[in-house]
C-alpha cells in the first residue's frame, strides 16, 4: 500500500487528501457498470474541476482517472443511444469490461506507488 510518507513533494496531509481522493476515483470507475454509469458520471464531476495533485506520481493516475471517466460516459451515453440501431448493447458491454479492467489495473498501480506510464492512452 503507498504511504504518504513514500511522497515527499507535498505535506502529509495533502497527500492524504489526494490518496483518499484517488482511491475514491477508482471506487467510482470500479463501480460504473454495476450503476449503469451513475458512478462514473458522479466520478467525472468529481474530477472534472478539481487540480491535479503536485506529486508525478498521483498525477499521473488524476489525469487516467479523467480520461478514463470522460470516455466510460461518452460510451455510455453513445450507447444508450445506439440501442435504438440494436448495436447499444455491445457497446455497453465492451465499454464496461473495458472501464473495469482499466480501473483494476490503474487501482493495481495506485497501491503499488507505481506512476501510470503513459495515462492520456486509451489503452493501458
Amino acid at each position: 500500500m503507498v504511504q504518504s510518507g513514500d511522497y515527499s513533494s507535498n505535506s502529509g496531509g495533502e497527500v492524504s487528501a489526494d490518496l483518499t481522493g484517488l482511491y475514491a476515483g477508482y471506487a467510482l470507475i470500479l463501480l460504473a457498470a454495476p450503476t449503469f454509469g451513475a458512478a462514473a458520471a458522479i466520478g467525472l464531476l468529481r474530477v472534472w474541476r478539481r487540480p491535479a495533485p503536485v506529486d508525478p506520481v498521483l498525477r499521473s493516475h488524476f489525469v487516467f482517472q479523467q480520461r478514463t471517466l470522460l470516455a466510460a460516459v461518452i460510451a455510455i451515453i453513445a450507447g444508450a443511444v445506439l440501442i435504438l440501431v440494436n448495436v447499444g448493447v455491445f457497446v455497453l458491454f465492451v465499454m464496461a469490461v473495458w472501464t473495469i479492467v482499466r480501473g483494476a489495473l490503474g487501482l493495481k498501480d495506485l497501491l503499488t506507488g507505481q506512476a501510470i506510464a503513459e495515462p492520456r492512452r486509451l489503452f493501458y
